[in-house]
């Protein structure tokens, strides 16, 4: 192609109308759409008449039609009795006939107020300065809150929840685009909510990723799990039930699909050692040798076949993403257990990360897609900011100016990929400064 010709195709690039103004009250700005962290999303369950509780006391509400709130779990918190109950509603079951995780029978459990902004757990300093922006809930503004409890499987098992959520999820980020003039939306998520629009963004169609997806800001995208989720399995440490008994909060720690997925990935983790006794080392890759010696035996065949094939490899999602974690706090890195074995408290020997997740599973993104042809990537370390400090007034502010660029107007978007049009050919037209 002449000098001449690329020319005419740069003019006729740039005479193409730009999209509408949304209707969404977020003016040029593309929707957002906000996807949770574990512990950041409510659920509400109601117990039928097939509902057999351990203790009398956990029935109280057996039959009553009525919903409550399962978590977050304050009254745990405040009354230790109701702990126990709580657990036993939280749990699942994984059923390995039908090769899928269930509800206990008799406990029914729903999301509320799937969509909207105001659902998420500790999320509102962040709403609120995205309405600052103009954004509405409902309108330009939006969440895809989930079970935290489940998770999704590779192809060939089933997952009713998780599929079930993957569509609402894709009905959702299509009604944001619908309703802010056919833009695509800008996703935001944190934590495992990073984990889940990974997987998701990679089951769904390039084309469609690349039509209703402008741009995805990871928060804590920790794409190779952590050293702790390895321990909470052996402890049942993070059930969020202090009040709950060492035994019963590893049964409830167990039971949840989404566990496994927080174990460290062969991929990232490789040899390092990251539970140690007094006989044995186990690293990411002996996960199956180290759920054995936990007692967690029924836990193998789901990890092997639901969890490994899928974090085995970190394919690039193709479309551009901004990747923003905390360093530079003390993070669990291997738990060492003594003569009393899993019974006993383990030693615990820190190195970098955000406080919850190491710096090599923080960094597997940038380390599989940098240099990735067509992969748009841009990291942003913030030092000192913990896990659960991205809503901090710090780092809050630098969260908002990321995603601030991720929602600017189409024009940049398409002023980018004609320049990236242009670079394929050996001849450079200058571009002005303001672009």
């Amino acid at each position: 192609m002449d000098l001449l010709r690329r020319v005419a195709v740069v003019a006729v690039l740039l005479s193409l109308p730009s999209r509408g103004r949304s209707g969404g009250g977020g003016g040029d700005l593309h929707p957002v759409v906000l996807v949770p962290g574990y512990g950041s999303n409510r659920l509400y369950a109601r117990l039928t008449a097939a509902y057999e509780p351990a203790a009398p006391r956990c029935g109280a509400r057996e039959g009553k039609d009525e919903w409550f709130q399962l978590w977050p779990i304050d009254a745990a918190a405040s009354d230790p009795g109701q702990a126990p109950c709580l657990a036993e509603q939280m749990s699942l079951v994984y059923d390995p006939v039908a090769d899928d995780y269930r509800n206990v029978a008799g406990v029914v459990t729903r999301v509320p107020s799937f969509a909207s902004a105001r659902a998420l757990v500790g999320w509102d300093p962040l709403v609120w300065q995205l309405e600052a922006m103009g954004y509405r809930d409902g309108g330009s503004l939006f969440a895809a809150p989930y079970d935290f409890r489940y998770a999704v499987a590779p192809r060939g098992h089933p997952s009713a929840v998780g599929e079930r959520y993957f569509a609402r999820l894709t009905r959702l980020i299509e009604r944001a685009s619908r309703l802010n003039g056919g833009r695509p939306a800008v996703v935001v998520a944190h934590s495992f909510g990073c984990a889940l629009t990974y997987q998701f963004l990679l089951a769904r169609p390039l084309a469609w990723r690349q039509r209703f997806v402008k741009h995805a800001v990871l928060l804590a995208a920790a794409l190779g799990g952590f050293a702790e989720g390895m321990d909470g399995l052996a402890s049942g440490a993070g059930s969020g039930l202090p009040n709950l008994a060492p035994p019963a909060r590893t049964r409830l720690a167990r039971s949840q699909q989404s566990a496994l997925w927080r174990l460290p990935t062969p991929m990232v983790f490789g040899d390092r050692p990251v539970v140690v006794t007094k006989n044995s080392t186990y690293s990411a890759n002996n996960i199956a040798e180290f759920l054995d010696a936990i007692g967690f035996t029924e836990g193998v065949q789901p990890y092997v076949t639901r969890v490994l094939p899928m974090w085995r490899a970190l394919p690039a999602p193709m479309v551009p993403v901004t990747s923003m974690y905390g360093v530079g706090v003390r993070t669990p890195e291997t738990f060492v257990y003594g003569e009393a074995g899993f019974e006993g408290t383990p030693e615990v020997v820190y190195g970098d990360g955000d406080g919850n997740m190491n710096i090599v599973s923080l960094m597997a993104a940038e380390k599989e897609w940098s240099g990735v042809e067509g992969q748009i990537l841009k990291v942003v370390r913030l030092p000192g900011v913990s896990h659960v400090g991205f809503f901090s007034d710090l780092a809050l502010k630098k969260v908002v100016a990321e995603i601030q660029k991720a929602v600017s107007s189409i024009e940049v978007h398409r002023k980018e990929k004609i320049i990236s049009f242009l670079n394929k050919f050996e001849y450079i037209i200058p571009v002005p400064l303001g672009w």
